[in-house]
Formats: C-alpha cells, structure tokens, sequence
C-alpha cells in the first residue's frame, strides 16, 4: 500500500495543514488536502501524526489511521518515492504476474527444481 505518514494541524484560522520532515526541519505541503473517513471533527486530529493514502479520483489524501506509534512524520523523499510509485500504478497483480513469468524461465525454473528436490531430500534425511 502506498501511503505517507503526515503531521496533521489546524490552524488558529482553522485551515487543515499537511506537514513532512525535510533534513529535519518542518516541510509544510502547499495545496495539499486530507479528508476523513469518519465524521469526526477533524480538529481532533491536530497534532497527530496521520497516515494517509492518495485518492486519484479526487485528487486528495485520505486518512486511514493515526499513527500512534510515531511521533515524527515521514521524510520528504519518502513521500516523492511514494509518489512516483503511485504514478508508476504497478499493482500486486502485476508484480505478481511478472514473479510468476520470470520463475518460469529456464535458468530459474531449473534451480527452483534443483533447490526443491534437495530440500526433500534433506527432510526425507531427518525424518530417518
């Protein structure tokens, strides 16, 4: 899953602010949205490191936890390689495929052949 923990505040004009870490000082996100799934008041949230994922559909992130167990958010290289993952839209259906297909290949298939057969033997050897 691609997501990106963000320090979430509200402001004293009770704007919603998205912030990273960025060589250790406070990155905020210009422009960047959040919505919660729940209905509460999304000021209960400041403060709180938020883990969020991208909604391509509507050009938001969307909270799907807090972060108790973090009390910083992630670094701003994170969130480009989350990024760019997110623009790469590999899914675990292609990867998977892609697994399968190069497991098939002659020069792994064999060795897959080799290392199973080895380890029945060995297991056969311990039962003994």
């Amino acid at each position: 899953m691609n997501s990106v923990d963000f320090r979430f505040e509200v402001d004293d004009d009770d704007r919603q602010l998205l912030s990273l870490n960025e060589r250790g000082t406070k990155k905020l996100m210009e422009g960047h949205r959040v919505v919660f799934k729940d209905d509460l008041d999304p000021s209960s949230y400041s403060g709180k490191i938020i883990e969020c994922s991208w909604s391509s559909e509507e050009h938001v992130w969307v909270c799907m936890r807090v972060r108790t167990d973090k009390s910083t958010p992630n670094e701003f290289n994170t969130y480009m390689k989350v990024m760019r993952s997110i623009k790469d839209n590999i899914t675990e259906d292609v990867l998977l495929n892609d697994i399968y297909e190069i497991i098939r290949l002659p020069m792994y298939a064999d060795r897959i052949r080799i290392e199973s057969k080895a380890q029945q033997h060995a297991s056969a050897s311990r039962r003994r």
